[in-house]
C-alpha cells in the first residue's frame, strides 16, 4: 500500500508541476514554477529565432498591413520571444506590450530586448484581468501558454475585450497526447471556434504549427483603422488594476492613478500591474 501510495502521490506531483507546470493550482503557482527556470528557460525550449520571424511574426506583420503603426499585446510573453520576432522586422514601425505574472521571465525579456529600446514595455500583471482600456490594441497575441492559465475561457474574452475592430488575434491550442490530460485546457476546434465567435471574433482558421500546438487565427469583426495605436503613450493605454479608472498620469518613471492614487512602479523597466 505505501509503495502504491508513493506512486500516486509521484504521479500527481509529476502531473501537476511538469505536464501541467501548475495550471490547476492557480496562476501564482504557475508563475512561480516560471520563476524558477527563467534565467535557463530559452535553452531547455531551443527556440529559434529564423522559425519565430518567418512563422509568427511575419505573417502576423502581413496580416496587419497596411496599418501604419501597430500597437500588439503578448500575453504570457515569457522571455521575450514573440516580441523580440516583431521588433526585428525592418519594416515594423509600431510599438509592442509583452505582459506575464512572472517577474523573473520578464526580466529575461527586458536584457533580450534591450537593444530595441523605446519601441516596447513589459507589464507584470495577470492576463486574465488585463489592465488595459477596451479596444486598445491592433494585434493580441498569446502563444504557449494558454492551457496553463487557470481560466483560459477568462483569458480569451480579455484579449477579445483589448483587440480593436478589425484586429488580429493569434494564440495557440495544446493538441497531441497531452492535451487529454488537460481537461478544460485544451480545447477541440469545434469548441475553441465557438468560444472566439462568442466574444466577437470571427475569420478563424486553424493550422498546424508544432507537434503539441495549432496557431489559430482570427480577426474581431468591425472596421479596422489604418493608422495605429502605436504612437500611444502608456499613460493612456494602461487603466489602475485597483480601481479600473484610465488614463493614468505619468510621474517619472512610474504611472499614477489620479482618481485612488494607486502607483504602478516601474523598477528596472518592468511596470508593476499586479494589484
Amino acid at each position: 500500500m505505501t509503495v502504491a501510495l508513493v506512486f500516486l502521490l509521484g504521479a500527481f506531483v509529476y502531473w501537476a508541476f511538469f505536464v501541467t507546470e501548475g495550471a490547476y493550482l492557480g496562476a501564482r503557482v504557475v508563475a512561480w514554477t516560471y520563476d524558477l527556470t527563467a534565467a535557463k528557460y530559452d535553452r531547455i525550449k531551443q527556440f529559434h529565432p529564423q522559425d519565430d520571424e518567418w512563422l509568427l511574426s511575419m505573417p502576423l506583420l502581413r496580416a496587419l498591413n497596411p496599418v501604419r503603426a501597430p500597437l500588439i499585446l503578448d500575453v504570457a510573453t515569457g522571455t521575450g520571444r514573440m516580441p523580440r520576432a516583431i521588433l526585428s522586422q525592418p519594416a515594423f514601425r509600431g510599438y509592442v506590450v509583452g505582459l506575464d505574472l512572472s517577474r523573473k521571465m520578464l526580466q529575461q525579456a527586458q536584457a533580450k530586448l534591450s537593444a530595441y529600446a523605446g519601441r516596447y514595455a513589459l507589464i507584470w500583471g495577470d492576463a486574465q484581468q488585463l489592465a488595459f482600456e477596451d479596444e486598445t490594441f491592433d494585434a493580441v497575441c498569446c502563444l504557449e501558454a494558454l492551457e496553463f492559465m487557470p481560466k483560459p475561457r477568462d483569458v480569451l474574452k480579455e484579449m477579445g475585450r483589448v483587440l480593436r475592430p478589425g484586429g488580429i488575434f493569434l494564440t495557440t491550442n495544446r493538441v497531441n497526447w497531452e492535451s487529454r490530460l488537460m481537461p478544460g485546457k485544451a480545447f477541440r476546434d469545434p469548441e475553441m471556434l465557438t468560444m472566439l465567435e462568442d466574444i466577437g471574433l470571427g475569420h478563424a482558421q486553424i493550422r498546424p504549427w508544432q507537434v503539441y500546438y495549432d496557431l489559430v487565427w482570427a480577426r474581431k469583426e468591425g472596421m479596422r483603422s489604418l493608422l495605429g495605436r502605436g504612437t500611444a503613450e502608456l499613460a493612456s493605454i494602461l487603466r489602475c488594476p485597483t480601481c479600473q479608472h484610465a488614463p493614468l498620469r505619468q510621474e517619472g518613471d512610474h504611472l499614477r492613478c489620479p482618481l485612488c492614487g494607486s502607483v504602478l512602479a516601474s523598477e528596472q523597466g518592468i511596470i508593476d500591474a499586479t494589484f
